[in-house]
């Protein structure tokens, strides 16, 4: 009996694309709003608990990293849209907030687990960020008064120089923080979708069925991902108009690589 393939990368994009175009309403809206409510939270938190002092600090990256755990819930609610838009099924911005009827605290806890390798993953960033700012702020040229530019040519060459190495420092930080938290969380790519497909299982079955799922899985899915980059780069010329189109786009890519992804596995569990 012939084998079961998988769908190439390039087959799901086209999908995703054919999909997208067809319900952009649904599938961006629930984006947006999600990025929305995150943000508003984030930035209610800033405000409430600056981080100005270490305590602050720390208060302010403990509640971002429970905001980060809670907006999970949402992240299952915009699972379902997709998977129902994937399967020719009606979706409505209601099924956003699914996750808050049922199995919370399942995918509280699953989230936590991803949330904290992120974190772990970030710290490096966190700190070249703290590093950054101070950078930036002990820059002549940045303290000085609007038309206050006293600064000959070779005060200006050395600002510059300073600017840019360490401003290249920081995203390569940044980029290598990424992708490491990118390939550590990659085998827990399912377990959102499982939540609403195995109701019944435990929030470490669940983790676990998807860490197997993904073995073999892996590489696919992080050139899926790289596939993406010059989309994202091109956001930049943009001034990020086209992520709107982007963002739905690789989530409905993603929901038919797991769509893809069980679906051969049923076929090869059921041939044996």
């Amino acid at each position: 009996m012939q084998q079961a393939q998988y769908k190439s990368n390039y087959e799901l994009k086209y999908l995703a694309r054919v999909q997208t175009g067809q319900h952009m309403g649904i599938l961006a809206g629930s984006i947006l709003l999600k990025l929305l409510i995150t943000f508003m939270s984030v930035n209610l938190i800033s405000a409430l608990i600056p981080a100005h002092t270490t305590t602050g600090y720390i208060l302010n990256y403990i509640m971002t990293f429970l905001v980060q755990v809670a907006v999970s819930v949402l992240t299952v609610g915009a699972s379902l849209i997709y998977l129902k838009t994937a399967c020719n099924m009606p979706a409505a911005i209601a099924d956003l907030f699914c996750g808050f009827q049922q199995n919370t605290a399942k995918i509280l806890k699953i989230s936590a687990v991803i949330a904290i390798i992120n974190s772990i993953c970030m710290i490096p960033l966190d700190i070249a960020s703290i590093q950054y700012s101070d950078i930036i702020n002990s820059i002549p040229l940045f303290q000085l008064s609007r038309g206050e530019f006293a600064l000959d040519n070779h005060e200006l060459i050395e600002t510059y120089n300073v600017f840019y190495s360490a401003s290249m420092k920081f995203y390569l930080i940044m980029l290598i923080c990424t992708v490491v938290s990118t390939v550590l969380t990659l085998p827990f790519f399912p377990a959102f979708f499982m939540v609403l497909d195995f109701p019944d299982l435990s929030a470490s079955a669940i983790l676990k069925k998807s860490f197997e799922v993904m073995t073999g899985n892996k590489f696919r899915l992080f050139m899926l991902y790289l596939s993406f980059v010059p989309s994202f780069l091109l956001s930049i010329f943009t001034c990020g108009i086209t992520l709107i189109w982007v963002l739905p786009y690789m989530s409905m890519a993603e929901t038919n690589f797991y769509l893809d992804l069980m679906s051969v596995r049923n076929k090869t569990v059921g041939s044996v």
